[in-house]
């Protein structure tokens, strides 16, 4: 396993999974806010405060413009980051499992650490039982971008026996 091999591309599915999932993620915290009542724009304005260091969303539009820009951002960051580590996943339920993970450690560090320590907005104002779900969801969702990284124990095998065959291979 070496987890430069075909990083590029790697990098590249995971960025557009991640943003897909990232889309999906941001309708379905859209359609929870719509549902308690507040605008659907409402999660854009709370993304928004990221980029600002602010206290509490602004309900402004260039507010929600700049919410979307940070949250595709980070959306496609986040692919990467799980497809550069995609082939640790020994096959594809593997990998399943490796992207919920990562969805619950994307939860647990944006809203239970940063937002203690920096946005204190986002332990006020997202629900945060809604917040696992959705997080949990984005890591699942980008899975299918990247199954074809994971890796198998047939191409382990192959990969090592090429290795050894070669001349001075170690």
């Amino acid at each position: 396993m070496n987890l430069l091999h075909d990083l590029d591309r790697r990098i590249a599915y995971g960025v557009v999974g991640g943003t897909f999932a990232g889309l999906l993620f941001l309708l379905a915290n859209m359609w929870y806010a719509d549902s308690q009542g507040l605008p659907a724009v409402a999660p854009l304005y709370d993304i928004s405060t990221i980029f600002y260091f602010a206290d509490k969303p602004d309900p402004q539009p260039v507010n929600a413009a700049v919410g979307l820009i940070v949250h595709l951002t980070l959306s496609g960051a986040f692919g990467a980051a799980l497809a550069a580590l995609a082939p640790l996943a020994k096959g594809a339920a593997r990998l399943v499992g490796m992207g919920a993970a990562f969805g619950l450690v994307l939860y647990l560090v944006n809203f239970q650490i940063l937002g203690r320590v920096a946005f204190e907005w986002f332990q006020e104002g997202p629900n945060q039982t809604f917040e696992v779900f959705a997080h949990l969801g984005y890591g699942l969702l980008v899975v299918p971008f990247l199954v074809r990284f994971a890796s198998t124990t047939t191409e382990q095998h192959t990969a090592s026996r090429a290795g050894a065959a070669r001349p001075g291979a170690t």
